[in-house]
């Protein structure tokens, strides 16, 4: 009864032990240091403006203006969502990017800043 009980707790805290090291796991040899375990590192995709637009603290042309992203400077765009439709940068849409920008996080429209890798 016991040898029965045992294979489901060992699945069970190996599979949280797995949950817990975000999927890698790592097995010591007793004298040995464990290898060194490589890290997934994301790409960022870039905005790049197009022109001076204003970081907005919500994704509407009226919400509060919380910076300034200039002419030609990238940053990685953090996040992406629809809202207020515009007709700005020479293109009308309703997708907007969330950047960080000079310390100030916030949204631009998604005309203003091109994307590129």
């Amino acid at each position: 009864m016991r040898l029965k009980l045992t294979a489901p707790a060992v699945i069970a805290v190996a599979a949280l032990g797995t949950a817990l090291t975000s999927g890698t796991a790592i097995a010591a040899t007793p004298g040995k240091a464990p290898a060194a375990t490589a890290t997934a590192r994301v790409a960022c995709v870039n905005a790049q403006a197009q022109e001076n637009v204003k970081i907005r603290k919500e994704r509407k042309l009226t919400s509060t203006a919380v910076g300034l992203f200039t002419k030609g400077a990238t940053t990685c765009i953090t996040g992406r969502g629809t809202g207020q439709s515009y007709h700005l940068c020479g293109r009308s849409g309703n997708d907007w990017l969330k950047i960080t920008f000079r310390g100030n996080t916030g949204w631009i429209p998604g005309a203003c800043g091109s994307r590129r890798v």
